[in-house]
């Protein structure tokens, strides 16, 4: 009633202002004073309540709730939305309390029916907040109360179809509101008008495809496909009626419900008149849509289910006819490899038939990039013998002019041969690899790419395509990285590291021609990264111009452990952005990316419902569920902190997501980098990971670190400790499964930091840790910084065996530059000994209580600390001063060309080496990888307790 008083908002401004400004004490007395004055209403009531919740004095907070409880049971109730505003923003903040939120519109809406406003605000509020049972009931009273607009109906039935599809709803809700859309869906279909001629259909019938969409959707979630089959085959709502006029997307649907309901038979009937040999020039045109891979597998499904003799032999007589009308067809020749392989699999077929019709596929497709991937599954099923045969086929049919500088296919034969070889006679049989066929592999891979013809090089171009040929510099690098793990009888991680050197000079040769390949950008990330090159790591990256939601399925490929390996900032690129050489501000960005994406998604969904796109909203709800919930959102959140505790910068806050405990969503993927590995081996991918890839144990050990840091820094600011803080168990950090998803020094540093947990809690006042506890926990501390002493300390011009079991050995038996094991290692070091002076400095300040042996241990920890943070700078400094000795550089570019020491190789490849690899360009790369590692030391150096 007050919405557009003008005098009455005038008056509500100090009020306001008290509020906004924290000073709750002034805002009560204003609204008392206005109270006693005879403005007793129901809005200054709650106004007030609201105000006495938010006090930081416990009595009044807690008559804040009561009074608000209170007035949300009022008869009559509160209709006014001013009044209902601040009852529910109260109600949202107290937590838990859903059914009164929910209640107080409900109650106002009975009050007030005709109040569209009231009701719409009803509906936005809960829809907004996700709240699906409120919206359900906001939408059931609109479509009663406004019959005549019909999108209320639909959007009731949406709500309804939401709430049965939540995680969060009973078992008996998902029935109860299943069956409600279900059926309000089948009436909005019966409704539409059967004769085509009438114009106007009832309001509430179903009157276009987003309509029919939901329909399609409530029936799959009721697992009522058949029906489903039935309405789309319909005259009034079907494919053919004129609301859907054979939109392709619904013959998707029809095809997804036929194979759902296992109609074989009907689902065969319907892909074979799909796929019907055209007459005119409209099927032709038409064919071209038809032959889609979902039609043909579900006829191939259909033939396999019904598994008949005679509907095989049909089938098949079926497919070669459509092959010889359309040769070129892709779908078709893998649906007859397809049944070809069932037979195979059924026994009604020998191996050398299964050969005969893969070879018979490479001969048609060999000039296509997709002909390996094609191949792969169906190959798998054959024995070693056959499958030697196979790759024998595939190396003497690949045409005359493969691989050579006139080939118009650009050596793509050539290509897919060498990763069937690849996958099939090297990764499927590696216990009989032996060098020189690795060595042998990579030579031809390096020869071939010499010999394909690429594109003239045009300055003027601001695009140079990846081509083809690229896969064979790839495959190069691919087959020395792994299969030199498999070679490598000892030292395997030091021949590793020289490997990987070799590898990346390859692909930065390959960048030379291609600078924009994706899968070579990828893969040197993750090698530069291995290698503790961490600036040219972020410098690569960013050249693959990551942007929205890749941050949340790529960017974990340079930022996982990131934290722990290059921190700091890299130095400034000419022409990039701030995110592309400073760590700090990638993650930030990544971050800002969930905050957008989440405000972007919210307006959309609202936008959505006035259009009518429902199966579009239930998508973007589904989005932004995951990407809240994302464990890449968690990880980043925790390791910018990070990087704030160990290299400093300005606090970014994204504290509520670091220590957000709800349920992860994980959606990386690993798809982008080239995989030719044999079925069931671990991709090449994960043999390039740093460490085991961080899951839910990680979130939780690095969250209680996020943690007791915030917990320390309250204490030596002096600020109330007012968060109950829980100590989680030794096993919730570091169970059994730990070291699939752990570094062996993250599962060291968490049991450390929870030791300096325990500690920092009692610190704080808390009385759930005892004075044993804390004994028995700087007791472990100073045991773990004893041995770390041990471990650092050297005599003067040397590196200690810690440092030298993760340093990469260019010359002889001396370790010479760091790996990413070498920084991983030291950071989360002094990550803990960082908070061990925390705890030293507060209980060194004047009248803390501390029990006088503790108080006297805490300052030997802290002495130990120092001494531990010298003995790594010590290394350090031994090992940067080693990275430019004389010569370095020299040995670096041998080892490139071939080596002569644990990196040597045959000469068959050191030759192709030399004559594939720019000498000028590989000068410079090893001149750039060893910046990157004095870069990388000077980081670690720099960081101070």
């Amino acid at each position: 009633m007050f919405a557009n008083d003008a005098v009455f908002h005038r008056r509500n401004k100090p009020i306001q202002d008290a509020i906004d400004g924290q000073n709750f004490k002034q805002a009560l007395q204003l609204i008392e004073k206005r109270m006693k004055k005879g403005e007793d209403t129901r809005f200054l009531r709650a106004w007030k309540a609201h105000v006495l919740f938010r006090h930081a004095d416990g009595a009044h907070h807690q008559r804040g709730i009561d009074e608000t409880l209170a007035l949300c049971k009022v008869d009559p109730p509160a209709t006014d939305l001013e009044t209902l505003d601040i009852l529910y923003d109260t109600l949202q903040k107290m937590g838990g309390q859903a059914d009164a939120m929910r209640s107080i519109w409900e109650r106002a809406s009975k009050a007030k029916p005709q109040d569209l406003d009231l009701q719409m605000k009803w509906f936005e509020y809960a829809f907004d907040g996700d709240d699906w049972k409120s919206a359900q009931k906001a939408a059931m009273t609109l479509q009663s109360n406004f019959p005549k607009d019909r999108k209320y109906y639909f959007w009731a039935i949406f709500l309804s179809y939401l709430v049965s599809v939540d995680d969060s709803s009973s078992e008996t809700e998902r029935k109860l509101f299943g069956t409600l859309a279900y059926r309000m869906a089948s009436k909005a279909a019966d409704s539409v008008p059967s004769d085509p001629k009438e114009l106007l259909s009832p309001p509430r019938a179903i009157q276009n495809a987003e309509e029919l969409l939901l329909l399609a959707k409530i029936f799959e979630s009721q697992g009522r496909h058949s029906e489903l089959v039935s309405i789309l085959n319909s005259e009034t709502v079907g494919i053919s009626s004129r609301i859907i006029q054979n939109d392709w997307s619904f013959v998707g649907e029809k095809l997804s419900s036929l194979e759902k309901a296992q109609m074989w038979t009907e689902g065969l009937s319907y892909t074979k008149s799909l796929l019907a040999i055209p007459n005119t020039e409209d099927e032709r045109k038409a064919l071209q849509e038809h032959d889609d891979w979902a039609v043909w597998s579900l006829l191939v499904a259909a033939v396999r289910n019904i598994n008949n003799q005679e509907t095989l032999a049909e089938t098949q007589k079926f497919i070669d006819g459509f092959i010889e009308y359309e040769p070129k067809s892709r779908n078709a020749q893998l649906a007859r490899l397809d049944l070809i392989h069932f037979n195979f699999q059924s026994g009604s077929l020998k191996a050398d038939e299964l050969v005969a019709a893969c070879q018979g596929y490479f001969y048609l497709n060999k000039n296509k990039l997709y002909c390996f991937g094609d191949l792969q599954t169906y190959l798998s099923a054959l024995d070693k013998d056959s499958l030697s045969k196979f790759v024998e086929y595939t190396a003497k049919n690949q045409g005359e002019t493969s691989g050579k500088k006139n080939d118009p296919f650009k050596g793509v034969a050539a290509i897919n041969g060498l990763k069937f070889e690849y996958c099939f006679l090297l990764s499927a049989d590696e216990s009989n690899v032996t060098k020189s066929k690795v060595e042998e592999f990579a030579s031809r891979c390096l020869q071939k790419y010499r010999d394909v013809e690429r594109p003239e090089r045009d300055a003027a171009s601001s695009t140079i395509e990846s081509q083809p040929s690229d896969d064979l510099l790839l495959l190069a690098a691919m087959s020395l990285i792994r299969f030199g793990e498999t070679l490598a009888s000892t030292n395997q991680e030091q021949v590793l590291n020289l490997i990987h050197i070799r590898a990346a000079a390859i692909l930065e040769r390959l960048l030379q021609d291609s600078p924009h390949n994706y899968q070579a950008l990828l893969l040197l990330v993750r090698i530069y990264l291995r290698l503790g090159a961490g600036s040219l790591a972020l410098k690569t990256f960013s050249k693959l111009s990551v942007k929205q939601i890749q941050f949340e399925t790529v960017a974990h490929n340079l930022f996982t452990r990131l934290a722990t390996i290059h921190p700091q900032s890299a130095p400034p690129i000419e022409g990039a952005e701030y995110k592309d050489f400073n760590p700090q501000s990638a993650f930030v960005q990544a971050l800002n990316f969930y905050r957008t994406a989440d405000i972007t998604t919210v307006r959309h969904r609202s936008k959505g419902l006035d259009l009518g796109s429902y199966v579009n909203i239930e998508g973007t709800i589904d989005l932004q569920k995951r990407l809240k919930n994302s464990i890449c959102r968690r990880l980043w959140a925790l390791e910018v902190r990070r990087i704030q505790r160990l290299v400093g910068g300005d606090p970014m806050g994204h504290e509520d997501i670091a220590r957000d405990t709800s349920p992860l969503v994980d959606q990386r993927v690993f798809d982008a980098f080239m995989n030719c590995e044999a079925p069931g081996k671990p991709t090449l991918e994960e043999r390039v990971r740093l460490g085991p890839l961080p899951q839910e144990q990680w979130v939780k050990s690095t969250r209680m670190a996020d943690e007791l840091f915030g917990l320390l820094k309250n204490i030596i600011l002096q600020k109330p400790i007012t968060a109950q803080h829980e100590l989680p168990t030794l096993e919730d950090l570091v169970g059994s499964n730990a070291a699939s998803e752990m570094t062996g020094s993250e599962i060291e540093g968490a049991k450390v930091n929870l030791n300096l947990f325990r500690v920092a809690v009692f610190l704080g006042g808390s009385k759930s840790v005892s004075p044993e506890q804390v004994e028995s926990s700087l007791t472990e501390v100073e045991e773990w910084l004893n041995e770390k002493s041990r471990e650092l300390t050297v005599d003067d011009g040397q590196i200690s065996g810690a440092i030298s079991n993760t340093a990469i050995f260019l010359k002889s038996e001396t370790p010479t530059a760091p790996s990413w094991k070498s920084f991983h290692d030291l950071f989360v070091v002094l990550e803990s000994l960082k908070a061990v002076i925390f705890i030293a400095t507060i209980v060194s300040r004047k009248g803390f209580k501390i029990a006088k042996a503790s108080k006297d241990q805490v300052t030997r920890l802290g002495e130990s600390a120092r001494q531990v943070h010298q003995a790594i700078r010590v290394n350090v400094r031994t090992l940067k001063s080693r990275i430019s000795e004389p010569g370095m550089l020299g040995s670096l570019i041998d080892l490139v060309g071939g080596g002569d020491g644990k990196g040597e190789v045959g000469a068959e490849l050191r030759a192709e080496l030399e004559k594939t690899m720019d000498t000028s360009a590989v000068e410079i790369f090893c001149g750039e990888l060893m910046e990157s590692w004095e870069e990388g030391l000077t980081g670690l150096f720099s960081v101070t307790l």
